[in-house]
């Protein structure tokens, strides 16, 4: 079943449980467990980039192959066509990746999120049993295991996060049941899932809780002695302090209420809770709970799913069944100027009422004017807060440590550490007891934390474009933005949807009714002043440069020395090994690096050993490198990263094109040359790398670096091999003037040959001229393979304008010089191309010879391309003749092996499916024959050749099932041969 274009718009996908697509309530098969995995691989990061390395980990098992780039690209488009998305409108192509755009009511994982925040807001507002009914149909979405059933490692770790949000809710409604009295609803839900979880203590609290309520003491201190066990044999602890509180009081028979108090209330007294700590002798009266957050900022936008994060990170309320809990600690790293301290504080003062015991908030000044605070400095500044006398505060910042462990045990307080710079600065601020909730905002990513103290990373990145847009609008007003929303579309794109930059432009429109959005957008379309446009505020916290130049201060001397090098790299992100050329690096060195600089968020690790920046970050470190660094350095370093594309960009080529000859064959090395295995890795690095080696041509040309552009250009055949037409004429026609300044003939014609073919394929008229002009150049030269090259592309040209006695005579010339020249490619070429004319021509036999006498050629030096073309036209051949099951072997074959190849589609293989279904047709085996014609229209599509396409949809129409049973039955022979 495929989805109709009817049923596209109304598709579920529902991750929680086995992977099930769904339509009108009906199931969508999906094919192959690889694609299943691709496409879990996408559902579980919905409506976010997805790298394609962390793709190829999802779909592969084992070790993934080399062709794993090229096979998630086919898979992602045997997905397209099965959810009918042609447009690409939900599986959207990134520049390193793909993304799933799903709304909430498409993906029931999403529905579960939502519905469960929800929840919470309804307890808070007191609504227990709406609360409870809104996270029950939550819990009514789940079919079974998150994912069950895939048996990806990669996937392992998005399903159990769902797994533990289940758990977390289930913990949450059975408190909220209690709280409401509902004990022996709560021993008959948990009593089955308990044995399942034997070591979870947040629902062994709750079922102890529930049986000890409903009169049940034996069994409650069973179960407790149970876990028990169960924590010392598997882990070798005993259970935490809440836990064995709790089972005390059951001992003791302390009574216990039937129904708790709301979480919002505090009572220190009431069974089950933790006692405060004992006041210090000098504090003869308790001090009022402290409440230490700034104000919030008016007009917060967005980040809807962070606070959503951070809302499930949330302690549960203020009795008995949260103390068993860890002290949960959240860190918000991200670059300077996305907006971590403005989250932070908004969402702190959105849930302080649920931490009675108060709020306390430092800035660490890790980043900013002035050396960082000390811990025992802000320790200090806590213990005074708490209530401790400052002269009674402990020198040393390990007894200061010890005593505001000691207050803050059995208290349910939220601290927030702002603008953290290292793991050791924040870890003498946490609390040692659970009931307690700590949110750190850093520039580095406090890796530390994450390992040793088991804090949750939440990286804060730019805002999207519609929440950009809505900061924008609400500064500025609704009516001004209305205005002039092209000039506000602009801003929230040369800001680079950084918060900061968009408050500071924003601000300045808005502070002065004169200056227009338009105006300020004028200011920083000029690459040059668009820092100085964004830092002209008094405040130093208010300006871009100031804030980025507090992180850049932070770096080491080679961290700064590689920052400033990557300003000078102008693609738009870069892998490791580049960076190393462009620093004069090795690659250990630089990837380690360039480790560092991503934990600084100077720069975005964008997939395995490749970075990108934000565009502001970009325009600083290219300030910075034409401040700092000679003019001499960047010609080194231009040089350098050039000599490195060149080498890496010929190296591929040669492997992918093993055959071919090149006018370049002996660029320069760089001191680190990187190798490709085989193949299929050499034609993912030059996919990968397709945009960088485009933009570096465009580089060499205009930093007059021509040696570089007209020997790149040799090496950017791959992109007829992609099909990128249009880039294969704007790399030509940039180093074409780099080989006219030059002097070279050969080189101008090498590069007129590049353009030429590329228009001559999407049949324009400025082709022939081209080729022309190469012909000549190439003759003047004596160069025989440019001779041959340039007489082959002038009679596919006249080939396909129908002037058929020219294109004989090119390809005949053609054949005559590549009789003995190189390794018996062009000759091969020739008689194909020969084979086809004659095909055209009808003649027949002369097309089977041709085509024949080419694929063998092809075959001795392991061209499989050019031998499935070959054998399609002798398969034309063998149609021609009237013996359609010939045709059919040698057409079979043909699709076999284009579809080996690993681009280049609409010559290697659709054409030979064209050639197979015409057969199939004739045979009677309609239904094979229009699945053959699909692929290859769907092939032509993808590439752009509409034309081609069209064609192939007419031979589908005139394919009509009435034709099918009389011909099936003339045919009498069953399935294809």
């Amino acid at each position: 079943m495929t989805v109709s274009e009817e049923e596209a718009a109304r598709v579920e996908f529902q991750v929680l449980g086995p992977l099930q697509v769904r339509a009108h309530g009906s199931r969508v098969p999906l094919p192959g467990a690889r694609r299943q995995r691709l496409l879990a691989g996408l559902l579980t990061a919905a409506n976010s980039l997805v790298p394609m390395g962390r793709l190829i980990e999802a779909v592969f098992e084992d070790e993934p192959p080399g062709t794993a780039v090229k096979q998630v690209q086919n898979s992602v488009s045997v997905l397209r066509e099965r959810l009918n998305d042609s447009e690409r409108r939900l599986i959207v192509t990134e520049e390193s990746g793909y993304r799933i755009c799903v709304r909430e009511n498409e993906l029931d994982s999403l529905q579960f999120t939502t519905r469960l925040a929800d929840s919470r807001r309804h307890a808070a507002e007191g609504g227990l049993e709406r609360a409870i009914s809104v996270i029950r149909s939550a819990l009514d979405l789940w079919r079974g295991p998150a994912l069950d059933g895939l048996g990806s490692a990669a996937l392992s770790g998005p399903a159990a996060r769902l797994e533990e949000q289940r758990l977390g809710a289930l913990e949450l409604c059975a408190r909220w049941r209690l709280e409401l009295g509902q004990h022996q609803e709560v021993v008959d839900e948990l009593s089955d899932l308990v044995p399942s979880h034997p070591l979870r203590e947040g629902l062994h609290a709750q079922l102890i809780t529930a049986l000890d309520r409903c009169g049940r003491r034996a069994e409650a201190l069973h179960a407790f002695h149970r876990l028990s066990t169960s924590l010392v044999q598997e882990l070798g602890v005993g259970p935490g302090a809440g836990l064995q509180r709790l089972h005390e009081q059951i001992l003791t028979g302390h009574p216990h209420p039937s129904r708790p108090p709301h979480p919002r209330q505090h009572d220190d007294t009431r069974p089950g809770t933790t006692l405060p700590a004992p006041q210090l002798r000098s504090a003869t009266t308790a001090p009022a709970a402290p409440r230490q957050l700034p104000h919030a900022i008016r007009d917060f936008t967005g980040r809807t799913d962070h606070l959503t994060a951070l809302d499930a990170l949330l302690p549960p309320g203020g009795d008995e069944l949260g103390s068993g809990q860890a002290v949960v600690i959240s860190a918000l790293d991200g670059s300077g100027g996305v907006g971590k301290t403005t989250l932070a504080v908004h969402w702190a003062h959105r849930v302080q009422h649920r931490f009675p015991d108060g709020t306390l908030h430092t800035d660490l000044r890790g980043y900013g004017p002035g050396r960082p605070a000390t811990p025992a400095e802000v320790l200090d500044d806590f213990l005074v807060a708490l209530g401790v006398p400052p002269a009674a505060v402990p020198a040393g910042t390990g007894a200061r440590s010890g005593l505001y462990r000691t207050l803050v045990t059995g208290r349910r307080m939220l601290i927030v550490l702002d603008n953290a710079n290292s793991a050791e600065q924040v870890r003498p601020l946490l609390p040692g007891a659970p009931g307690c909730m700590v949110l750190v905002t850093s520039r580095d990513s406090l890796s530390g934390l994450v390992v040793t103290e088991a804090a949750h990373r939440l990286t804060v990145d730019v805002l999207s474009r519609s929440e950009a847009t809505a900061l924008v609008v609400g500064i500025i007003g609704p009516h001004r933005a209305a205005a002039d929303s092209a000039a506000v579309d602009d801003l929230v794109r040369l800001c680079a949807r950084l918060p900061l930059a968009l408050r500071i432009a924003a601000g300045r429109s808005a502070a002065h009714p004169g200056i227009t959005v338009a105006d300020i957008v004028a200011e920083l379309t000029n690459e040059d002043f668009a820092l100085d446009a964004l830092s002209r505020n008094q405040d130093p916290r208010a300006a871009v440069r100031t804030v980025f130049a507090w992180s850049y201060d932070q770096l080491t001397s080679p961290q700064a020395h590689l920052f400033r090098h990557l300003g000078l790299h102008p693609g738009p992100d870069i892998s490791t090994p580049a960076a190393a050329a462009l620093a004069h690096l090795a690659p250990r060195e630089a990837r380690s690096l360039l480790s560092a600089l991503a934990d600084a968020h100077l720069i975005e690790p964008v997939a395995h050993d490749r970075y990108r920046f934000h565009d502001l970050l970009r325009a600083y470190a290219a300030e910075l490198t034409h401040r700092r660094d000679t003019e001499q350095d960047h010609q080194r370093a231009r040089e350098a990263v050039l000599t490195w594309y060149t080498h890496t960009a010929h190296t591929a080529d040669r492997q992918v094109y093993p055959t071919c000859t090149r006018l370049t064959t002996n660029p320069a090395t760089p001191p680190h040359p990187h190798p490709h295995a085989d193949r299929a890795r050499a034609w993912d690095w030059l996919s990968t790398e397709r945009t960088n080696l485009v933009v570096a041509l465009h580089h060499a040309v205009d930093h007059r670096l021509d040696h570089h552009a007209v020997q790149l250009v040799d090496a950017l055949g791959f992109l007829v091999l992609a099909g990128a037409w249009e880039d294969r004429i704007t790399t030509a026609t940039a180093a074409l003037e780099a080989a006219r300044r030059t002097g070279a003939a050969d080189h101008e014609a090498n590069v007129l040959l590049a353009r030429g073919e590329a228009l001559a394929h999407l049949r324009r008229p400025e082709a022939e001229p081209d080729l022309t002009r190469a012909a000549e150049l190439a003759q003047d030269t004596g160069n025989i393979h440019l001779q041959i090259a340039a007489r082959t592309e002038l009679g596919q040209v006249t080939r396909r304008q129908n002037r058929l006695l020219e294109a004989l005579r090119h390809f005949e010339d053609a054949l005559t010089l590549g009789r003995g020249f190189g390794p018996g490619r062009w000759e091969a070429v020739a008689e194909g191309n020969l084979a086809d004319l004659h095909a055209d021509l009808g003649n027949h036999h002369q097309a089977i010879e041709h085509g024949t006498r080419s694929a063998e050629l092809r075959h001795a030096i392991g061209d499989t391309d050019g031998e499935a073309c070959a054998l399609a036209t002798v398969a034309r051949g063998w149609q021609g003749t009237g013996d359609h099951r010939t045709a059919l072997t040698h057409a079979r074959r043909a699709v076999q092996l284009g579809r080996t190849s690993i681009g280049s589609h609409d010559e290697t293989l659709a054409p030979p499916l064209t050639v197979l279904a015409t057969s199939l047709h004739r045979l009677g085996h309609v239904t094979e024959a229009v699945a053959s014609w699909r692929e290859a229209a769907q092939i032509y599509t993808e590439r752009g050749l509409d034309a081609d396409a069209d064609a192939i949809h007419q031979h589908i129409r005139t394919a009509t099932p009435t034709q099918q049973q009389p011909a099936n039955a003339k045919a009498g022979a069953g399935p294809a041969p």
